[in-house]
């Protein structure tokens, strides 16, 4: 059984029903689908958006320590560093970072303001059922804030997860993980789990060469990194299909990196370069939802997180705290015997306070702009919205919706509207676009921590807007049976994002300063993008993908392409295992294109070169267990100079913000699960 139909074969079939997003919805389904065991991911052919679903089993071929890990094998999203000395990691989807993508947690959404730099840290992978990349403007029922796409995240369910499992992790550099999680049912109705998840750092490695001789930097390759994090869940079903969710996150964490012989105690030290930073972080939510009927339903959706963290790069101190309470009801009915419509409302209440400390004589940012709101800020956002569905069987689907929000910060009245269609001419082939508009609101430091490792002044000019764009795309799916359940499946999509407002971070006018603005011009992006998934014989799956970006923004009135992005990347994935399932052998090879570099630091014609990543695994599963040994960095690539100037960490000539390449080279890892069900 695939690891997502059989979780929910058992609960299906029994009660032949399908709770929606708020868990208001109550259907009969018309069929089951089993997948193969071994479909690490896979697009959603009834999906109206074009969706690509990352397995648990699709988790299991990578070392997945936490989120940030879990993209490797996947084509659509691009993973980077924010700078070379704090370990944060970013996303990139549809050739734009992944603040334009709503990250979502079982469709809440998640992590956004200042929890985004770190983020994808506070997502241990071993907690992770599936993971849902859905590309271009998603439903208006989550918000306004899909622009380049929705990733959604889904936790181990307690009433399907095994009773208990364990996960043992350890690396060449000395890294140690620990996963626990155990799922109990309390009564016939009830039921909870408790997930356990910590890591810590036992080693300071430096081994990135500096000089022409081959010697290290004396700067750490990542930071020292502690983590504890902790989940109690609890789903509850009860009568008249009424079901109930809930969650509860606590999130520590510590960081210390830098110079190799930099300590705490040193911290404001102006003779050596560290970095250090801590976050706290408690996040709740509940979905609940009651059928009124046959063919109405109601759903709740209400979430509650509060985040602080403080952090040092060198000398520049930079602090914040967060309060997001959000709140979604939705009313879901059926309307005639092809169609249905869902409406409701929801507000949001975000509290920000950030401080920004900096010794500006030695170079280190600091801001100058009157007019910026700087240190407090406060988004209250009421909205309402309503989506039409119309489905014809199989063959084609439409959705049309339509939100209107108002923000208090912008003091904007807001209209989003959305489209998707479907259409399925043949069993085998699936055609769809959409199109919609998308908004946000744009923090200048959490947006880009990065710039923290720099000593560039941060300049901001005029007051800055809300973010604005329109994406419209298509994709074509079409899949070839190749007998004894194996299959050639083709994919193929288009998306353009166009911008009609956007903050700019331009690091091109001035190597000592980074300019902050109003979008004047165009800003854009093109993605041409094509995935091939073949079983060439039984036990053994191939995947092929490549892409295209072609991503420009306006900077001092020129049209440049984005720094950071690459121009293309290509994508194989190899799997097989064994019969029986003894032994599973995973090996992942990309290859990244060029990025351009900001004019002022690059030494490569404004470019980099484009280089080759690998990483493979072992696997060989027990009966109750597995042991699994893998390499990242096969190749052992990393950049060259990612820290310039690091002998003079307090001058001009030091910028640790200039990433493109990997930063960590070849490690091994090695890592023990068991499974009692």
């Amino acid at each position: 059984m695939g690891v997502l139909s059989l979780l929910l074969l058992s609960s299906f079939a029994a009660k032949a029903q399908n709770d929606t997003t708020a868990l208001g919805k109550v259907r009969t389904l018309p069929q089951v689908r089993v997948r193969s065991q071994h479909e690490r991911s896979f697009q959603k052919l009834s999906s109206v958006e074009q969706n690509e679903v990352i397995t648990a089993d699709g988790l299991k071929g990578l070392a997945c320590c936490n989120l940030g890990e879990s993209f490797e094998n996947s084509a659509s999203v691009d993973v980077g560093y924010s700078d070379a000395v704090s370990g944060s990691k970013q996303i990139q989807l549809l050739g734009l970072t992944g603040i334009y993508s709503q990250m979502m947690l079982e469709n809440i959404p998640f992590l956004r303001g200042i929890a985004a730099p770190y983020g994808l840290g506070y997502v241990p992978g071993q907690w992770l059922e599936s993971i849902s990349v859905s590309k271009g403007a998603g439903t208006v029922k989550n918000g306004y804030e899909s622009i380049t796409g929705t990733i959604n995240l889904e936790f181990e369910k307690p009433h399907r997860g095994n009773r208990l499992t364990l996960n043992l992790y350890a690396n060449s550099d000395a890294k140690g993980e620990l996963t626990a999680k155990t799922n109990w049912q309390l009564t016939d109705k009830l039921y909870t789990g408790l997930y356990l998840f910590a890591t810590h750092n036992f080693l300071r490695a430096d081994h990135l060469p500096h000089d022409k001789h081959g010697g290290p930097d004396g700067y750490m390759d990542f930071p020292l990194q502690s983590q504890l994090n902790l989940v109690n869940r609890w789903y509850y079903e009860g009568d008249n299909g009424f079901r109930s969710i809930s969650l509860i996150n606590y999130t520590h964490e510590d960081r210390l990196g830098g110079n190799m012989e930099f300590l705490k105690s040193m911290r404001g030290n102006d003779t050596i370069y560290g970095f250090g930073g801590s976050s706290n972080r408690l996040h709740f939510f509940t979905k609940n939802g009651l059928p009124l009927g046959d063919k109405l339903s109601l759903g709740t959706q209400l979430s509650a997180s509060h985040t602080q963290q403080e952090s040092f790069y060198g000398l520049n101190e930079y602090a914040s705290r967060e309060t997001d309470l959000y709140a979604n009801v939705l009313l879901d009915a059926e309307v005639g015997a092809f169609s249905s419509l869902t409406g409701g409302a929801s507000m949001r209440y975000a509290d920000i306070e950030e401080d920004l400390f900096s010794l500006p004589f030695l170079g280190a940012p600091a801001f100058h702009n009157d007019t910026l709101p700087w240190g407090a800020f406060t988004e209250v956002v009421p909205g309402v919205f309503g989506e039409y569905t119309l489905k014809l069987g199989t063959y084609f689907t439409s959705t049309v919706g339509l939100r209107y929000d108002y923000n208090s910060a912008f003091r904007r009245h807001l209209l989003t509207p959305r489209l998707h269609l479907r259409w399925q001419p043949i069993e085998t082939f699936v055609i769809r676009a959409s199109a919609g508009r998308g908004f946000r609101a744009p923090n200048i430091v959490a947006d880009n921590i990065g710039i923290l490792a720099s000593p560039r002044l941060i300049q901001v000019m005029g007051p800055i807007d809300i973010e604005e764009s329109w994406n419209g795309g298509i994709n074509f799916l079409k899949t070839f049976p190749l007998g004894d359940d194996r299959k050639l499946s083709i994919s193929a999509d288009y998306y353009h994002t166009e911008f009609v407002s956007q903050l700019v971070a331009d690091f091109d006018q001035d190597p000592n300063q980074v300019w902050f603005y109003n979008l004047q011009g165009r800003s854009f992006s093109d993605v041409v993008q094509v995935d091939v998934s073949l079983q060439p014989v039984r036990n053994f799956e191939v995947t092929l993908a490549g892409k295209l970006n072609n991503v420009k923004a306006t900077y001092h009135g020129q049209l440049l392409d984005k720094p950071y992005t690459s121009k293309w990347r290509a994508l194989l994935v190899l799997t097989y295992h064994t019969p029986f399932d003894k032994w599973r052998f995973d090996l992942t090879t990309q290859l990244n294109g060029p990025q351009r570099l900001p004019l002022n630091v690059s030494s490569h014609n404004g470019y980099s070169s484009p280089y080759v990543y690998m990483l493979g695994q072992v696997t060989r599963k027990f009966k109750r267990s597995e042991v699994y040994l893998g390499v990242e960095n096969l190749t052992n690539y990393t950049q060259h100079h990612p820290i310039a100037g690091y002998l003079q960490p307090f001058t001009p000539n030091f910028d640790a913000s200039v990433v493109y390449a990997p930063l960590m080279g070849r490690l091994f890892y090695l890592g023990f699960r068991y499974n009692m069900r």
